[in-house]
């Protein structure tokens, strides 16, 4: 018995789509493998790659070449902006290095990858029964085989398919260029990965089933719809990373809007190269972005400041990197490089400050982008800690006295107390955020909190003056000004007591938790004052 006509077409459509699933869940499983190797270490490297437009280019190419995906890498080097890893203007490198990365897949298209799929699977797979490095190596190798064994299968599927006229007729709506620009655009942003859209859309021409005349507009589509992903994933994140988005957008957006208007002219280009349509589909691909990339590259500068203009914003971006410590500086003295910890230990304290400063401000603001800025400069605190300390070890190289080996051990211990205050400082912001959600607090409540902040703020700057160089006369003026705030702490928290005992409706807990805070705060900065007079009295 024959089957009607429409089940051999489901049955083609099911196995095409399972097949497409299959090689979506190969890219995904590579880029999720390659994305875990990603670790800390990693990160600082990434950081230290990117410092320049060429080697930030190489970087992204490679990343997305790896992972077989330019949303992963471009989602990553705007994680890295948000976290402060990479400034603003290092992840434009690789973003447009990314552009070119993502055409390796589909040049894979055009091979017959049946033998080497086949290897890198096996490979892959026995590998994984090897060491740890081995098993960092085979699960890459396996899925990168899965990806080319469904791009093969992928293409022997639709083969058969350019001698059906109804299939090939399903494709003359997009006779049009536009049309077919923004089916791609769709077809990228419901795969959420150009390299998918392109790879279909190659092997499509490759078996005759489209002319160039539809492959390119696609291809460049492709591009854009990668983009507008990206430029979604980063709309909740903080400026910087919010015009990373935004920068990768408007790169495809310009790219394939003016390859778009000259499309005609382009596949003449194209036709002159090579006689395959498949060949010429994933050279367009290749072209486009090869030349996007340099273009960009050469105009950076006026791109990045047009980006900045566009998406406006005074937001302060924290980079996770030390401002005086340099440790592949190794011309510096012993005595350079211990005034070099100091301003470092200096610039920890101001960023505490910040963080108390933006703590206050969430009472009458609590928005996610404060609370996120805080995040940032408690984490770049954490960092700096780590990076204070690792370079005060790293001063054994020189032959300490025993002075010297003593003062860096009240360095470190400086550098310890001003991360904990920078937590403390997180604490408050969250007492300052029930205070707004409850709206617990009156106005006497406010004025007092804000005349205590501002004698902690006035010691924080007394303190920090004194890292440098302490004197031992400051040091003792500054206790007095801790003594002054313990006073009228004590005075809030015996009227706190009072009423109490006078209201029973009377609930000043909130109150008590941020004063508490505070005073907490004002004890690690006199355990800084301490450790610094120590280091005047003893060691000077």
């Amino acid at each position: 018995m024959e089957l009607p006509y429409y089940v051999e077409y489901i049955q083609y459509g099911l196995t095409i789509v399972s097949i497409l699933v299959l090689f979506l869940f190969a890219v995904e499983s590579l880029t999720k493998e390659i994305q875990e190797l990603a670790t800390e270490n990693f990160r600082k490297k990434i950081s230290k790659l990117v410092k320049n437009r060429c080697s930030a280019t190489i970087v992204g190419a490679i990343g997305t070449a790896l992972m077989q995906s330019s949303t992963a890498m471009i989602s990553i080097a705007i994680a890295l902006v948000n976290t402060g890893v990479i400034s603003f203007d290092n992840s434009l490198g690789v973003i447009f290095g990314s552009s070119i990365g993502t055409t390796i897949t589909a040049q894979l298209t055009l091979i017959d990858g049946g033998i080497l799929a086949c290897l890198l699977l096996i490979i892959g797979y026995l590998l994984q029964y090897g060491g740890r490095n081995s098993k960092i190596i085979g699960k890459p190798l396996f899925f990168l085989g899965f990806i080319l064994l469904s791009l093969n299968v992928l293409s022997s599927s639709i083969a058969p398919l350019k001698d059906n006229p109804d299939f090939v007729n399903m494709f003359s709506y997009l006779s049009n260029p536009f049309l077919a620009y923004m089916s791609a655009v769709l077809l990228t942003m419901l795969f959420h990965s150009s390299t998918i859209t392109s790879s279909i859309v190659v092997i499509l021409a490759k078996e005759g089933v489209i002319p160039l005349t539809v492959s390119v507009p696609m291809i460049l589509g492709a591009n854009l719809g990668t983009s507008i992903t990206s430029l979604m994933t980063s709309k909740n994140l903080n400026l910087y990373a919010k015009r990373a988005g935004f920068a990768n957008f408007l790169f495809k957006v310009i790219g394939t809007g003016v390859f778009m208007i000259f499309v005609d002219k382009f596949i003449i280009i194209l036709q002159s190269l090579s006689g395959d349509l498949g060949a010429q589909t994933a050279l367009g691909h290749l072209v486009f972005n090869v030349v996007n990339t340099i273009f960009f590259l050469i105009v950076m500068k006026p791109f990045e400041k047009l980006v900045v203009k566009m998406v406006p914003g005074d937001e302060e971006e924290v980079l996770f990197e030390t401002k005086y410590i340099d440790s592949n500086d190794n011309t510096k003295n012993l005595k350079e490089s211990i005034d070099d910890i100091k301003k470092e230990l200096v610039y920890s304290m101001e960023n505490t400050k910040k963080i108390f400063k933006l703590a206050l401000s969430i009472y009458g603001n609590p928005s996610g982008s404060i609370i996120m800025e805080m995040k940032k400069l408690e984490s770049l605190n954490d960092y700096l800690d780590d990076e204070i300390t690792t370079s005060i070890v790293s001063l054994s190289k020189f032959k300490l006295s025993q002075k010297t080996a003593e003062e860096t051990v009240i360095l470190v211990k400086i550098s310890n107390t001003i991360e904990q205050l920078g937590d403390l400082g997180m604490d408050l912001s969250t007492v300052f955020t029930k205070m707004h959600k409850a709206d617990s607090s009156d106005s006497a409540h406010i004025e007092k909190l804000e005349y205590i902040f501002d004698m902690l703020m006035n010691l924080f700057t007394q303190i920090e003056k004194s890292v440098m160089s302490p004197k031992e006369n400051e040091l003792i003026n500054i206790k007095k000004r801790e003594e002054e705030i313990y006073a009228v702490i004590r005075k809030e928290f015996d009227v706190h007591v009072q009423k109490l005992q006078e209201d029973s409706k009377y609930d000043g807990s909130v109150f008590v938790d941020a004063v508490s805070i505070i005073e907490l705060s004002v004890s690690k900065l006199r355990d800084i004052r301490k450790l610094l007079l120590k280091q005047v009295r003893e060691l000077m």
